[in-house]
């Protein structure tokens, strides 16, 4: 506890350092004194009171932190899963521009894909502003292209697909050979975990980057690793009428057959 007369020299030294000459009651300027050392004395406290708040505040704002992706697992789940889905629709979509084949300069629209899962049939169409402009199918039971711009189509005997489709036994296949290797946890798709694969190239083909649903191993996403190439998001759809429908074009009321 600090006396009065401490305090009266305190102010005794002040005055005559700093205002030689200058008389004034003592015991106004002794409250006054007291007053100021109140005031720092709970300017003192408050600092640390304030700060301490802000770092509880801070403490309660840290999310939690996420559970790590059981990466080491990711090839043999995704091949289990694959096992489940050989009947299944695979749906691709991707944003397009004038680089993509069937759209005209500065054109940007979206190209979607379906895909037998076992890879007995294929699908692919182009549209702008939810316009299509083409629509071609293949499969045994035959093969359509509609062009919507010159409204014709083609008809054409049955093949069977031959197209860079990431089909379940294609990617099973690539896991036995030891060509996908776990890149480690991928960015989130849609807020849903996933798991990164590369793909490396077979003979002339590029890298492929996949990545799979952490929680049902599933593919979510791949990308080529070639100039120009878009990233397809992928859903796998259940065998349903209106799913396996979509594996086929349809020809729409008054377009002229393309000689």
């Amino acid at each position: 506890m600090v006396s009065d007369n401490e305090l009266l020299d305190d102010v005794r030294t002040v005055l005559r350092a700093e205002v030689a000459g200058v008389t004034a009651n003592p015991a106004a300027l002794l409250a006054s004194v007291r007053r100021g050392r109140s005031r720092r004395r709970w300017t003192w406290l408050a600092v640390p009171l304030i700060t301490a708040a802000a770092a509880a505040a801070a403490v309660v704002l840290v999310p939690a932190p996420q559970p790590a992706v059981p990466v080491e697992v990711a090839l043999e789940r995704t091949n289990s899963a694959l096992e489940g889905v050989r009947g299944m629709v695979i749906h691709e979509q991707a944003p397009a521009d004038d680089r993509e084949k069937y759209f005209g300069p500065g054109e940007k629209g979206l190209v979607e894909r379906w895909h037998a899962a076992d890879g007995s049939a294929f699908r692919y169409r182009a549209s702008v502003d939810g316009r299509t402009i083409v629509d071609l199918s293949r499969s045994a039971a035959g093969n359509v292209f509609t062009d919507h711009r010159a409204r014709t189509f083609r008809d054409e005997p049955g093949e069977s697909p031959d197209d860079e489709v990431w089909t379940p036994e294609k990617i099973q296949q690539a896991i036995r050979d030891g060509r996908i290797t776990v890149a480690g946890p991928g960015e989130p798709i849609g807020g849903v975990q996933t798991v990164r694969l590369t793909i490396a190239g077979h003979k002339a083909e590029p890298t492929t980057q996949m990545w799979v649903d952490a929680s049902t191993y599933l593919p979510m996403r791949w990308l080529w690793e070639q100039d120009g190439a878009t990233a397809f998001d992928v859903t796998w759809l259940p065998p349903t009428p209106e799913n396996l429908a979509q594996l086929k074009t349809s020809i729409p009321d008054g377009f002229t057959e393309h000689e």
